[in-house]
Formats: structure tokens, sequence, C-alpha cells
């Protein structure tokens, strides 16, 4: 059995076996802060985009939906009457979101087909955690069933285009946690626990498999490190 190792304060997992279970979701709003570049931002974004998209009584999905956050700040955001659903697949994660009052549903995004019709949509650092087919198949049913005109804002993890630059990136990204509060052995550690956990693309390899699912327009809207946003119509 893998011995436990620490990736930041609280939080205890293993060697390529990244989850985000009862030792992660308690910390995960504090964490995610640490690990990822201008997360706030992220989020501000996300509940900003939704003013284009959102119209009365339509539905909001959040794919991979976590301590609820995204939804949260959509909700607080609107007046209108939105259908707000969240998806994860983590009871941990659940129930935080279920603290601050938002219903997400267990939910297997892997093996997931039961996608209701949206005009809105958010998946924030979620896609580059399902396996290759998994989340090819995934992005095709979001695109078939997102209203006509209606948005997805997509986040994620990307290589870098080539071996030097990816280099590069890399470390200027492992300097930021760093500089976040998080030990260099922490990084070094959540590292490793991703190991055979994730799996990024190229911002040209995401951007294909979102044209070929069906997108017609695909707007690159943010880009620090090796983190990219997308805004996509259908």
């Amino acid at each position: 059995m893998s011995a436990d190792i620490e990736a930041d304060t609280g939080i205890t997992t293993e060697a390529s076996n990244w989850v985000f279970d009862e030792h992660v979701a308690p910390h995960f709003d504090e964490h995610v802060r640490k690990s990822v570049p201008v997360y706030d931002r992220v989020q501000e974004l996300a509940a900003t985009f939704s003013d284009w998209f959102t119209h009365p009584d339509c539905t909001v999905l959040d794919f991979g939906a976590a301590t609820g956050e995204t939804l949260r700040l959509i909700r607080e955001r609107h007046r209108k009457a939105l259908t707000l659903i969240g998806y994860d697949n983590s009871q941990a994660m659940i129930a935080q979101a279920a603290s601050k009052g938002i219903e997400v549903t267990f939910t297997d995004l892997e093996r997931f087909s039961d996608i209701p019709p949206f005009a809105y949509g958010v998946a924030l650092y979620t896609l580059q955690f399902l396996r290759p087919q998994a989340r090819q198949q995934l992005v095709y049913q979001i695109a078939n069933t997102i209203e006509r005109g209606g948005g997805l804002f997509v986040v994620e993890k990307v290589l870098g285009s080539y071996p030097t630059t990816q280099d590069i990136i890399q470390q200027l990204y492992w300097d930021m946690k760093i500089s976040n509060g998080l030990t260099p052995a922490q990084v070094i550690n959540k590292a490793h626990a991703l190991r055979g956990c994730m799996f990024p693309k190229t911002i040209a390899e995401n951007e294909t498999e979102f044209r070929a699912a069906g997108f017609s327009q695909i707007e690159l809207v943010f880009k620090d490190l090796q983190f990219c946003g997308w805004l996509l119509i259908r």
C-alpha cells in the first residue's frame, strides 16, 4: 500500500491517486487558490459570461461542480429564475456544496449520458481528469445538448506546444505555487499524486476537439501559465 504524502496543509494523498475525497474536500477552496493561477478571476468570468446566455427559466449546468462555488456565484448574480444543476463524482465535494445551499448530483462524468437541455454551462478544470475517449464522448454530448446560441466556459490545464516552452511554463507554474505558500515538497508530492490521473492536451488539440464536436465559435478568453479558458458557442 502506498504511503500517504502531503500535498498541502491538511491534505494527504497517495502517489498516482489524486482524488477529491474527504482528505481534500474540506480544504479545497483554499488549496485551489494556491494551486491555480488567478482562480478567483476565473470564477468571476464564469459568473459574468452567464449574463449573455441565461434567460428566465433556463438551465445552467456545472460539469465538475466541486464545492459549488461557481453555481453559488451565478445564483447570486441573477434575479431571474434559473435551474442550476451541478454534477460531481465526489460525495465529499457534494457535501461541501450542500453547506453553501448548492445541490450537486453524484455523477460519473466518464459514463454520463443523460444531459438535459441547457443554455449555459461551465466545465472548470474538469475535462483534464477524464480519460481521452470518455472526455471526447462528453464534449460531443454537451455540444449536442446545449441550446443553439448557448455558451460553455471551459478552463483546462494545457501542455506547451513545444518542449522548451513546456519546460519553462512548467517551472514557472511550480514557482507560482511556492510563492503562494506551498512547500517544494508539497508541489512535487502533488505532481506525483496526479500521475495517471490527469490527461492535459495542447491548446490546438483542445480546439480541434471542440470544433469537431460542433461548437461554431471557439474563443480563447483566458490564459495564464499552464491554464487556458475558452468560451464555446454552439
